[in-house]
């Protein structure tokens, strides 16, 4: 903001003598002329510098000498709007509407004060009453973005969009418009309108690596992934330094299996953010799934070299381990990572199968049990803790948490059928029989379920019978 004022203003010798003038009257207790358009630039001055408070303080003066300033009181509601306090703002003009009825600017404050208190409806009827009073084509268009702004700083997309058309009328290759309507449209939920837009910005300016990435973001949030990654190289092309797109490139590589080339992408972002936990962690994923192992853990251990209690490191490493059949290192950063996130069920998920397989059920079945508590609607959690439950025959146990879950699984025939198996292991064959017949009017492909639990009922005439009745 210094940097602009000074390019505009400071070179500007005139205007920069009357300010030092002005603070040299102050300094030395002394009473100098100025007259109004005087104030109105070391009021602008003082804005533009964000000192609202020596911006009042010239205003205050300046009444001394003019204190019918009608342009003085405009710039007093506007520090006050300035300042976010939109009361005081409309008090300023409240007594000089009806004086300055043609000043448009009497009516763009009202209607940003207005819109500040949360009164949209009438904050657009001054809005309509200051464009009436546009002179000409270009400052219509100046005030329809003036006020576009102002409305999406408070989050009114679609109230902005019918300002920024009306600009967009008046003229149709005016990138600040064209980017605003697309931003707008996106904002308010209308991807394939804003995608549009910023497709009409790029034929016109087709050097912007900003607009490709908003369009590579849009590409990928309606699943046009070839036009994603498209947008993002083009971003590249254009910037081989835009990091943003470059680290979206990769990511999207990445999920459409094109693991080499996002490994590229991913070191070259690697080299503007050396210290990226994360980014080596990706790297890791994507030498696990090319099966290089020791380049995965390569990456993983670096990342954890940077971010030591990263949870997420710890399960790739974990991972990792298990996928080289090294079960029991696998177990420790298994360990590790779910006391480094306790919310995470896969965290407890892969914990629980590296038990498993060390033959530690009991500690498996823990862990399956904490991830059935985290989401409890997820099916494959309950198979496994019940699986474990089953090895360690505690079949009163499984068979309650298969009950409990009917409020999510209920119609999963799979889950009728675990429950008629367990039935019948506890000796309830009367419930066994009514889970099994259930199950078989659901799905009687998925039967063998019940007797790969249930083996010696292959024996029982009951159940046997339900069997032909319903298959054969």
């Amino acid at each position: 903001m210094k940097g602009d004022f000074e390019n505009n203003f400071f070179n500007n010798r005139e205007f920069g003598a009357l300010v030092s003038k002005y603070e040299q009257m102050l300094k030395n207790r002394l009473n100098y002329y100025f007259d109004v358009e005087d104030f109105e630039q070391i009021v602008e001055y003082y804005m533009d510098m964000d000192q609202n408070g020596r911006a009042l303080k010239a205003i205050e003066y300046a009444f001394q000498l003019h204190p019918d300033a009608l342009p003085l009181r405009i710039k007093k509601a506007q520090i006050h709007l300035k300042e976010k306090k939109p009361e005081r703002a409309l008090n300023s003009l409240e007594t000089i509407e009806n004086i300055e009825s043609m000043n448009s600017e009497i009516y763009l404050t009202k209607g940003h004060s207005l819109l500040l208190l949360g009164n949209v409806a009438d904050s657009e009827e001054y809005y309509d009453k200051a464009l009436t009073l546009a002179g000409d084509k270009e400052e219509r268009l100046e005030m329809l973005q003036n006020i576009s702004q102002t409305l999406q700083f408070s989050d009114l997309y679609k109230e902005a969009i019918k300002y920024l058309y009306e600009a967009y009328e008046l003229d149709r290759e005016n990138l600040m418009v064209l980017y605003d309507l697309a931003y707008c449209y996106d904002r308010s939920g209308d991807t394939e309108q804003s995608i549009a837009y910023y497709n009409h910005y790029i034929d016109i300016e087709p050097y912007s690596e900003h607009v490709w990435f908003a369009l590579g973001n849009l590409y990928n949030k309606i699943g046009e992934t070839d036009h994603a990654i498209e947008a993002h190289e083009m971003a590249v092309a254009i910037n081989p330094e835009y990091i943003d797109s470059i680290y979206e490139l990769a990511v999207l590589l990445e999920d459409n299996y094109q693991y080499a080339k996002a490994i590229q992408y991913y070191h070259q972002y690697l080299s503007y953010e050396p210290e990226s936990a994360e980014t080596y962690l990706f790297i890791g994923n994507c030498y696990y799934y090319l099966n290089e192992y020791d380049k995965a853990l390569e990456h993983y251990k670096k990342s954890l070299k940077i971010e030591e209690n990263n949870p997420e490191v710890a399960y790739s490493i974990a991972n990792l381990l298990c996928k080289k059949k090294k079960y029991w290192d696998a177990l420790f950063h298994a360990k590790n990572a779910t006391h480094l996130d306790e919310n995470d069920p896969r965290y407890y998920v892969l914990y629980g199968k590296i038990n498993a397989r060390l033959k530690m059920h009991k500690e498996a079945a823990r862990a399956f049990h904490q991830a059935l508590e985290l989401k409890p609607e997820v099916f494959y959690h309950l198979i496994l803790l019940t699986d474990e439950l089953i090895i360690e025959r505690k079949y009163d146990r499984a068979l309650q948490y298969l009950l409990d879950s009917m409020e999510f699984h209920g119609n999963n025939a799979l889950i009728l059928f675990r429950i008629a198996a367990l039935y019948y292991k506890t000796h309830s064959i009367r419930n066994s029989l009514k889970f099994f017949k259930k199950a078989m009017l659901m799905d009687e492909k998925l039967y063998n379920e019940f007797f790969n639990i249930c083996p010696e009922a292959k024996r029982s005439n009951e159940i046997r019978k339900v069997l032909n009745d319903q298959i054969f």
